[in-house]
């Protein structure tokens, strides 16, 4: 935790970087018991996404 001013600074030079998320995979709202799922086994390299629109 830090001050919001921190955190704007994080913010930008993430930004500035082009750094991406390492995404493992996608799941519409619909199959979020299944994300969770996925979740639990471990086997994921990255975030799992629970996606709130198509």
């Amino acid at each position: 935790m830090g001050h919001r001013p921190m955190l704007e600074d994080l913010a930008r030079a993430w930004t500035a970087s082009g750094l991406r998320p390492v995404i493992d995979s996608v799941f519409p709202f619909a199959r979020a018991r299944e994300a969770f799922d996925h979740l639990m086994t471990g086997s994921h390299v990255g975030k799992i996404v629970i996606a709130l629109s198509d």
